[in-house]
């Protein structure tokens, strides 16, 4: 069964009187309610800043009448502050001018069931969890320390744990709830080498499970959790490796036969080059370049052996960042196939943007905390359409590459009316079929609509483990992914320029 959050019967009385009086003054109204409760640190070069308790609390009520809409965000869920902003919703109605087409919402499917999530901690034994990871942290960066002697790792690091709560109901008798926790931690690895050559890399975990993930109760208390240690160690070294890589000329990138993308750089790819025009109220506006106003997909944006999906691993509900059972509108998220083959084909809906294109919603509003209810990306990702071109390993993948080049991990990525430009971490050289020098951060960049038409060949499972804040006005949670290598053909679309 899924967890109910506390309080939920003074909640839903509250809810209930407020939807009453609003119903005596508009045709529809509805009200999201969201509550986090958070811990959080970060390790800085110069302090250490530890917030044991943090909680925030919003309202967003949405009121509609004679075709036009207001949206109100408020600051507590009080019967009398919620009542006044009921009152002043219906003022900013009259005087509002009507939009060329009347606003209108599709349907909640599935009105009926109302718990959704997973099971979060109501408390967080902070100082404890705190001490976990700087002591664990601290500990790995000796011991790669004495590995590689003559190195000098200093590492920074952000976490947060947190439980979420939401409420979502309406004038027509929906009150839906969930509850989720979500994690993350981010570690940024300076390294100093014994010529004083300085290398960094940023490496983050994120997912919608509790603190559990990143600490782990072992014999003597807290301690990190392997799949932490593991992933902490692994980009301590790669920032070591740097120390000794290389640069590549443009000549020499010009060369290069295949890119191979780690899902880690991958995913911010589709992201920023492609998941944007999928959102339907950038389709609405006409900014879409690959859905037309009225919501005719354009062709194709990837190869046929690429699907382009977004929401949650089909039936997975653990893995992904952007991860959540329902939307702040109450619509149970979907896996939404963007394209099919290669061929555009979806949209990323809230209910507004649903009727108006004359669908039916597929759980993609998402506001932060009591902010409008806007089409946004959860966990966008490739999947590959068939099975003929997918390799076990990247030995299979790389074998018949004359000259190639590896690229993972990603600092961020930028996105243009043309394209996308992603900062690399690192990357490596592919010779005859095999890996041999590490190859200095990069910066990489694709046009938007023809890229990924060139992708001929995955290796591994998909994984949505790439962790991302969107801004879209407001900042949203997000995963990205695909299998863990996908290789794309070199084309005249995409560049790459390697630090000197």
């Amino acid at each position: 069964m899924p967890p109910t959050i506390p309080e939920e019967t003074k909640i839903k009385r509250i809810v209930n009187q407020v939807l009453k009086y609003a119903a005596q003054k508009v045709e529809y109204a509805d009200i999201l309610y969201e509550r986090v409760l958070k811990i959080e640190m970060q390790k800085l070069p110069d302090r250490l800043i530890q917030k044991p308790f943090n909680a925030k609390a919003r309202v967003q009520l949405r009121l509609l009448a004679d075709g036009k809409k207001t949206e109100i965000k408020v600051g507590t869920l009080d019967l009398l502050s919620l009542k006044e902003a009921v009152d002043n919703g219906v003022k900013l109605l009259k005087v509002s001018p009507a939009p060329p087409r009347p606003v209108q919402l599709a349907p909640i499917p599935n009105p009926e069931k109302v718990h959704y999530g997973t099971a979060a901690p109501r408390t967080f034994p902070a100082a404890g969890i705190f001490s976990a990871i700087i002591t664990g942290v601290e500990k790995i960066a000796r011991e790669v320390e004495r590995k590689y002697p003559g190195v000098e790792l200093k590492p920074e690091y952000w976490f947060f744990s947190q439980r979420e709560e939401k409420v979502v109901a309406d004038t027509e008798g929906v009150f839906k709830t969930q509850v989720m926790p979500r994690t993350f931690l981010q570690l940024l690895t300076r390294v100093k080498g014994p010529d004083g050559k300085l290398t960094q890399t940023r490496a983050r975990l994120g997912n919608p499970l509790p603190y559990t993930s990143v600490v782990a109760r072992g014999k003597n208390g807290l301690t990190l959790s392997r799949t932490a240690v593991r992933h902490i160690r692994e980009w301590m070294e790669k920032t070591v490796e740097l120390q000794n890589a290389i640069t590549l000329s443009p000549e020499e990138i010009k060369s290069l036969t295949h890119f191979v993308l780690h899902y880690t750089t991958l995913g911010v790819f589709v992201h920023e080059a492609l998941g944007h025009n999928f959102e339907a109220d950038i389709v609405k506006a006409g900014s879409s370049g690959i859905i037309d106003q009225n919501g005719v997909p354009r062709g194709m944006v990837a190869a046929e052996n690429v699907h382009i999906m977004d929401g949650p691993l089909p039936g997975i509900f653990d893995e992904g960042f952007g991860t959540e059972f329902i939307d702040d509108e109450g619509v149970e998220v979907q896996t939404k196939m963007l394209a099919e083959n290669g061929q555009a084909k979806g949209m990323i809906l809230n209910r507004e943007t649903a009727a108006y294109f004359g669908l039916t919603p597929n759980g993609g509003a998402f506001s932060e905390l009591g902010d409008p209810r806007i089409p946004r990306m959860s966990n966008t990702y490739v999947m590959p359409a068939a099975k003929s071109n997918w390799f076990r390993s990247l030995d299979e993948l790389i074998k018949d590459i004359p000259r190639g080049i590896i690229l993972q991990g990603t600092a961020g990525g930028a996105v243009s009316k043309d394209g996308m430009s992603s900062s690399v971490l690192i990357g490596y050289l592919i010779e005859n079929g095999r890996v041999t020098r590490t190859v200095k951060p990069a910066n990489f960049s694709a046009k938007t609509l023809y890229a990924l038409r060139y992708v001929d060949g995955f290796a591994g499972p998909v994984s949505i483990s790439d962790v991302g804040f969107c801004g879209k006005g407001q900042t949203k949670y997000v995963g990205d992914g695909g299998p863990v290598w996908t290789r794309i053909k070199n084309n005249e679309y995409m560049g790459l320029s390697v630090q000197g």
